[in-house]
């Protein structure tokens, strides 16, 4: 009898960000399984996986609604992952106990850490009281996060969707334009974009840069975020193209071909988070230029397969930027090689082996 595999992702209700993507990878990843996807309402017309679907969370009470669904969930066989955790669905599932969760059953795959105060002691507690709860974390920082409150504690790699390499099975194309992709938002340096592109029209560069405008619904009512948009919409740049609708993942990973991926990410907040794009760029072969001092920069800087800048000034964008095109074809090279070994070391399956085995 198969394996009952439930996956809580409440924010997956399209194809905007990297949630389908992550979802999608752990579902080809386990055929093996009964599967059941409990996704945000509005997602049940994008899915196309093995499985089901079940449009369950409203954006409004999808807090509630966890808490009566992880208590229903933990009464039945099976084991529970919630794709994208953070520290209110350890909350949820602490609340949603009626005694200590059992061992085996409840995973929360954690890929980041906000800065909230006090956030150590409340985790902590949660330990005492639910210790077989097992925290899944990509990054050494954010394990060892969850290891000092307590919590049973996996390091495992962010999983990177399997359909990525077809890109790499035709010859590396030229450099075709500069890329920045992904769900537009302010954390992501999207200000920084507006300035580089407003700063290529001034000097009259002609590059053609690719800009996808559309926000990840948790975004897309940010007004800052809007002017700026707003703003980039009102450049006259030749060469900028602008996405504004959410892509199908195909057009969206055909992107990259022939790319120069920008990243000026705020450098605090992703110190130690894992971005998609970036493994996205270099599993497609395309050179990345990224914020220093962050995790995509040690990945970039591991494969040379790019450039790391602490200056995300259009000044220091364009110099950059102007130091990969100069050695495009080595850097693309570089990342193409990259991709093979990104591919073995982000399986998805690396991620379930520590949830099945437990099952």
């Amino acid at each position: 009898m198969p394996t009952p595999l439930h996956i809580l992702e409440p924010t997956l209700t399209g194809l905007a960000g990297h949630c389908h993507s992550l979802v999608r990878s752990l579902v080809d990843a386990a055929p093996e399984c009964d599967v059941t996807v409990w996704a945000g309402q509005g997602a049940g017309g994008i899915w196309q996986a093995p499985g089901r679907l079940i449009p369950y969370f409203q954006r409004r009470w999808r807090r509630l609604q966890g808490l009566w669904l992880m208590r229903r969930l933990l009464r039945q066989r099976g084991a529970i992952l919630v794709a994208t955790a953070g520290t209110a669905d350890l909350v949820t599932a602490d609340w949603a106990a009626s005694g200590r969760i059992a061992p085996q059953r409840l995973f929360l795959f954690v890929h980041w850490l906000g800065n909230k105060p006090g956030k150590a002691g409340r985790l902590a507690a949660i330990a005492r009281r639910q210790p077989q709860i097992e925290i899944l974390a990509p990054t050494a920082a954010v394990a060892d996060f969850f290891a000092s409150c307590g919590f049973k504690t996996t390091r495992v790699p962010y999983p990177l969707a399997a359909a990525d390499a077809a890109s790499l099975a035709v010859a590396p194309p030229p450099f075709r334009h500069l890329l920045v992709a992904g769900g537009a938002r302010l954390d992501k340096g999207f200000a920084a974009i507006v300035d580089l592109v407003a700063e290529l029209q001034r000097r009259g560069l002609r590059w053609p840069i690719a800009v996808q405008v559309s926000s990840e619904d948790r975004h897309h009512r940010d007004p800052a975020l809007q002017r700026q948009i707003d703003r980039l919409r009102g450049l006259a740049h030749a060469g900028l193209t602008l996405h504004d609708t959410v892509m199908a993942p195909e057009a969206y990973h055909a992107l990259y071909a022939g790319a120069v991926a920008i990243q000026p990410y705020r450098a605090l907040d992703f110190e130690h988070r894992v971005s998609g794009v970036t493994l996205d760029a270099l599993a497609a072969g395309a050179p990345v230029i990224v914020s220093a001092g962050t995790w995509m920069a040690g990945l970039v800087q591991r494969f040379d397969a790019g450039v790391a800048t602490a200056d995300l000034s259009a000044a220091g964008l364009i110099q950059a930027i102007e130091q990969v095109l100069a050695d495009y074809p080595r850097l693309a090279a570089r990342a193409r090689q990259a991709a093979a070994r990104l591919r073995a070391e982000h399986s998805a399956r690396a991620l379930l082996d520590v949830v099945l085995q437990r099952a």
